[in-house]
């Protein structure tokens, strides 16, 4: 890129940057599966095959530990079953919530104006029907998950949410730690909102890597008596969690402990005025990684 079309895209950036002042949030990210449902999304539509039925292909992939391509076979099975779409879709409405989320959720949207998203292993078909059939769509910000979708012929296709290979604490279609510095990051530079508090809630082994990125003011929420607060205690000082951790039973127990938190006891700067030197500095910092990243290649 040359000198010229280099300063325009600074001049260009610092103009974006001029269109709003800095939004201080707080962010809650949830896992899915027996976080804020009671069971495992995945499981309990396998379950709606027969018991004698299964295929080679399936056990060769659960083996290796391939769960995304284990559930497209999965899938694959309940089609040739002649399962319905209509079965599918009401076994996922009835999986019950893990008591008091669907409060805390509303109340942490609604109430404290915390941003809300959910980073899942499950799928967009299973997430996108249980929050419709419990009013909790509009909740959200932003699901990521691997996209699914039936197609024609009533099977339901799933593809990973994406394919990486550095993470050895996730799995290979997402790490959900990546996902989730990228969320916050994008936001940032995007539509200048910085979260003062980034609150991660999960259960299993998967929801490690997103909270050992997390930084001093934030919150791990790890679901008592799971993988992943067994995980984090077995090894905390290894681990050098940063996070403030939070161990909790249900919905309503999370949300008590979190109201208690001093933290959250009043709300969080609101703007960041950009004609002060810290503003000039914090304008300039944003102009120039937005400028950045124009001139990084696709």
């Amino acid at each position: 890129m040359s000198s010229n079309a280099s300063s325009a895209a600074v001049a260009a950036a610092v103009a974006s940057c001029r269109l709003e002042k800095q939004q201080r949030r707080r962010l809650a990210a949830f896992d899915f599966d027996h976080t804020i449902v009671s069971q495992n999304t995945d499981t309990v539509v396998r379950d709606l095959l027969p018991t004698e039925v299964t295929s080679a292909r399936a056990h060769e992939l659960v083996e290796n530990d391939c769960w995304t391509e284990y559930m497209a076979e999965v899938f694959r099975l309940l089609h040739e079953q002649q399962v319905p779409e209509a079965r599918i879709r009401d076994t996922i409405r009835g999986i019950p919530e893990v008591p008091g989320f669907v409060r805390l959720i509303k109340h942490l949207a609604k109430r404290m104006n915390f941003d809300l998203i959910i980073i899942s292993d499950s799928n967009s078909v299973f997430i996108d029907e249980w929050l419709r059939a419990h009013n909790l769509s509009d909740c959200f910000l932003a699901i990521f998950t691997n996209p699914a979708e039936f197609d024609e012929t009533g099977r339901l296709q799933v593809r990973a949410h994406h394919q990486q290979t550095d993470c050895k604490l996730s799995a290979s279609n997402l790490c959900k730690g990546r996902v989730l510095e990228h969320f916050v990051i994008e936001q940032d530079l995007r539509r200048s909102i910085r979260y003062d508090h980034v609150f991660y809630v999960g259960d299993g082994n998967n929801d490690i890597c997103p909270v050992l990125r997390q930084r001093a003011c934030d919150f791990a929420c790890a679901r008592q008596g799971f993988a992943m607060e067994k995980h984090l205690l077995r090894n905390r000082s290894k681990l050098k969690l940063r996070a403030h951790l939070l161990i909790w039973k249900s919905g309503f127990d999370l949300m008590d402990q979190m109201l208690a938190l001093p933290q959250l006891q009043t709300a969080p700067a609101n703007q960041v005025e950009l004609e002060t030197p810290e503003g000039q500095a914090e304008l300039a910092r944003r102009a120039s990684a937005i400028a950045g990243q124009a001139k990084s290649p696709t």
